[in-house]
């Protein structure tokens, strides 16, 4: 007798500022949807469908995550994994987080295992792995928890929500280009060295990043969403971006940020910004600079959910 289970995930910007692998927030701009159907077997067995993912389930990170989660607890059945796709992949909103994600959750609920968030966690950025080579946490904690998510811990994980006291949306500028293995191109251009007086400048954004968002201090959370490290390295992925980010600040947009490894970039607005002026002058800079891009608003959402079982 076969079960069959349905989890959501959505989309995420991870960093946030100068949070490198520390910071994540989960939106509603998209999300993915993965479907397990279970049999009975004397061993595992994983197979994976879907439009535009891969069907080799070592090189999706939807089935991937899976595989790793029942091996860990010996669980033997041959599983069917369709992997609907709703976020775009390879533009720094957690497309392969969310995947994972969805899976994780749909698996802790089809074979009841009771997982904590930290260890639904520490699953689902296994899935990274087929994506990007490494099982980076911050894209996957806050597909799986929602909100604002710090992972203050990798070994072991752990991840803590962070309360918002700010009430603001994000308009989502997204380019339309491919860079390929952008996740781990981008990795790579993270220096490996660091100056101390940088290090304490973006610790300081950190810092004031998560006081502002803590104490709904709209200025705090200004100076917060910056970074002279990683977003620095990364320019030449983005070029348009701090051209991008004046703009919005002249129109009074909260702060701006590039989404995880870009080239997405977020721009945080409430009601004291001018929206419809931040999205007609976005939108130039991005054709400026050779960029076709849309735009997608959203909010901050809500961690995996099930959706259906039966």
């Amino acid at each position: 007798m076969s079960e069959k289970i349905i989890a959501k995930a959505f989309s995420s910007s991870a960093n946030l500022g100068a949070g490198f692998d520390i910071l994540a927030m989960a939106h509603d701009a998209f999300y993915d949807s993965v479907e397990i159907t279970s049999q009975p077997s004397s061993s595992l067995q994983v197979y994976v469908e879907g439009e535009g993912v891969p069907n080799i389930p070592e090189q999706n990170s939807a089935s991937f995550a899976l595989i790793k989660l029942l091996e860990e607890f010996n669980i033997k059945a041959k599983l069917k994994v369709k992997v609907n796709k709703g976020i775009p992949p390879g533009l720094g909103m957690g497309s392969s987080g969310a995947s994972s994600s969805a899976a994780v959750v749909a698996a802790n609920e089809l074979f009841k295992l009771e997982l904590s968030n930290d260890d639904l966690v520490k699953f689902s950025m296994l899935g990274e792995i087929a994506a990007s080579g490494s099982p980076h946490p911050d894209n996957v904690a806050a597909s799986v928890v929602g909100g604002v998510v710090a992972v203050v811990s990798s070994e072991p994980v752990r991840v803590v929500q962070i309360p918002v006291n700010l009430p603001f949306s994000l308009i989502l500028f997204i380019p339309k280009v491919n860079i390929e293995a952008k996740t781990k191109k981008a990795r790579e251009m993270v220096p490996k060295h660091v100056e101390l007086q940088k290090l304490v400048k973006n610790s300081r954004y950190l810092s004031s990043l998560l006081i502002g968002l803590i104490k709904g201090d709209r200025e705090l959370v200004r100076t917060g969403l910056n970074d002279d490290i990683v977003e620095k390295a990364r320019e030449p992925l983005f070029p348009y971006y701090s051209k991008l980010k004046e703009v919005a600040l002249n129109h009074n947009a909260i702060g701006a940020c590039v989404s995880g490894a870009g080239p997405t970039i977020a721009v945080f607005v409430d009601e004291k910004s001018d929206k419809a002026q931040i999205i007609k002058d976005g939108l130039k800079i991005c054709e400026s600079y050779g960029y076709e891009c849309s735009v997608k608003e959203a909010k901050i959402a809500r961690g995996a959910w099930i959706e259906g079982r039966n």
